[in-house]
């Protein structure tokens, strides 16, 4: 494929080997660059290409005739969900009919859309989800004060108010709100169940992409967030793993990331079992924070990191691995919120295809509440199932561990 800083010139010719054609990921690739010309008419190239090809027994080819994007990588050369700063032609461009991309025209008012987010339903309300981009304006500050009442009181939040709060959460998330970070904050930081009592699974499911979407920099808060003892392990872990996500996305460098974790992990953490140390683990080795990782294992010697959640073996094969390879499996698993439609299709309370992974995912949480005797029903649409370990088997029936199905 051919990419370019627009639709009439190419600087950058990439080849992908496919071995079968089940392969969903590329198992060779290969980039070739040029500065100036069309790296498509370069002869040198095109006899590099044709030397690739038949060194890897390449048996079938294929390619697209046009240019398909800017020569910049995605969480690499500027952050995941923004736009290239170096190649404005692309903005708002379909890289493959290049034509501009026009959002769909709004069918409900942004009244319409408050009511139809502020119902327990049983499938999603697709019509107001897609008309809210077009009306972010007048919805920002309805939405925001939805997150406040919500916080304000989270145990006792009517069914209405508690599914327009996540709404909510989800549509700041996605037009990275700046102004939502504070109540982000305030609600991860709820002392005991209280963030829970509000989000349900939203907590441990996308926390970490909220703060990660709309603290545009801002590190400070969620450091508070990590060591503030009164808030609740999961919420400090989310946090945590917002950092690293930060970090993979593009949206800051690593290295601070890298050396904070080696702060917490030595002395910034108290020296007690929990989950934020499970977190640190499981943050560093989608980082591929090497360094730490002496002290994750001093710190399962001492008995704070739960080897059923994360074993010793799983450090041992991200040091030993290819460099790159876990953080690209985060910029997948992981990405900036961009459809909260898609974002929120696990939600419990919606009915979805029998065997769909989603389908597969609702009735294990449901049974899980179900066989609890002292489930009294939720608060929320949601229902928390109990917290997998990343060896266990996937609960969606896939047939794989956890750590490298629903839980990567």
């Amino acid at each position: 494929m051919a990419y370019g800083p627009d639709n009439t010139r190419a600087t950058k010719l990439v080849v992908a080997i496919f071995k079968t054609p089940a392969s969903r990921t590329a198992d060779e690739l290969h980039r070739w660059y040029i500065t100036e010309g069309d790296v498509r008419h370069d002869p040198g190239i095109a006899a590099e290409v044709a030397a690739f090809a038949k060194q890897q027994e390449v048996k079938e080819t294929t390619a697209v005739d046009r240019i398909v994007g800017c020569a910049h990588e995605e969480g690499i050369e500027y952050p995941m969900g923004r736009t290239c700063p170096h190649c404005p032609f692309w903005a708002n461009i379909d890289r493959f009919t290049h034509e501009p991309i026009k959002p769909p025209a709004p069918t409900q008012s942004p009244e319409q859309i408050l009511a139809e987010l502020s119902v327990v339903r049983d499938t999603q309300p697709l019509e107001a989800l897609q008309s809210a981009d077009a009306h972010r304006e007048a919805l920002t500050a309805p939405l925001l004060e939805a997150m406040e009442r919500g916080i304000a009181n989270p145990a006792d939040l009517p069914e209405g108010e508690a599914m327009l709060f996540s709404y909510a959460t989800y549509l700041l998330a996605k037009w990275r709100e700046t102004r939502a970070y504070p109540s982000f904050i305030r609600w991860l930081s709820l002392p005991g169940e209280g963030a829970h009592d509000i989000g349900g699974d939203t907590v441990e499911q996308d926390g970490k992409r909220f703060l990660a979407s709309v603290c545009d920099g801002n590190l400070e808060p969620i450091k508070q967030l990590v060591l503030n003892r009164e808030a609740n392990d999961y919420c400090r872990g989310q946090a945590l793993e917002a950092l690293a996500l930060l970090a993979i996305w593009g949206e800051v460098s690593r290295p601070p990331i890298e050396e904070y974790f080696l702060w917490l992990a030595r002395e910034g953490l108290s020296r007690e079992p929990n989950h934020v140390w499970i977190s640190l683990c499981s943050a560093c080795l989608d980082l591929e924070a090497v360094g730490v990782f002496p002290e994750l294992r001093r710190a399962y010697d001492d008995g704070l990191i739960e080897e059923d959640c994360i074993s010793r073996e799983e450090v041992d094969e991200v040091e030993a691995g290819p460099r790159g390879k876990w953080i690209e499996r985060q910029r997948e698993w992981r990405p900036p919120i961009a459809d909260v439609a898609e974002a929120t299709a696990w939600w419990v309370c919606f009915k979805r295809e029998p065997g769909s992974k989603a389908s597969q995912l609702a009735e294990y949480a449901r049974h899980i509440a179900e066989s609890d005797p002292d489930f009294d029903g939720p608060a929320t649409p949601y229902i928390a199932p109990t917290k997998t370990g990343r060896n266990d088997p996937c609960p969606c029936g896939s047939g794989k561990k956890f750590k490298k199905c629903c839980g990567g």
